[in-house]
């Protein structure tokens, strides 16, 4: 049995502030994932299409779109309804906003900050199921 995820799979990373956009390429690239970043939902949904990454990781709050609808249009989508999604949050902390993200169709929901080990390893164990 496998342990590692495969390096040719693909993470997109959506958020408006470039600090954590930064940190969450370092964090994934500092265990051989690769990613691409976008700043708003827009040139994320846009670089799904062109990507087709395995995982989009999704700040909630953008500035043009809701991660929540980021989320509804990955699984809408017949080209992208299996790629796996993962939100993230620093202002709605609430359980029906993870709420929320879950019936949005995520696979995890993340408050900022959050523990690297333990996103990683959710990433690593969404991935997996994703193969």
């Amino acid at each position: 049995m496998m342990n590692n995820v495969n390096v040719m799979q693909r993470i997109l990373v959506i958020d408006d502030d470039l600090d954590v956009r930064e940190s969450i390429r370092d964090l994934l690239a500092s265990e051989n994932l690769g990613c691409s970043v976008a700043a708003t939902g827009t040139e994320g949904l846009a670089k799904l299409k062109a990507e087709s990454p395995d995982l989009v990781v999704t700040d909630i709050q953008l500035p043009d779109v809701s991660g929540y609808q980021v989320c509804q249009s990955v699984k809408r989508d017949a080209g992208s309804r299996q790629t796996r999604v993962i939100m993230i949050t620093g202002r709605f902390t609430e359980p029906q906003d993870k709420v929320q993200g879950f019936e949005s169709g995520a696979d995890e929901v993340f408050t900022k900050p959050f523990d690297p080990k333990y996103f990683i390893a959710r990433v690593k164990s969404i991935l997996r199921k994703a193969a």
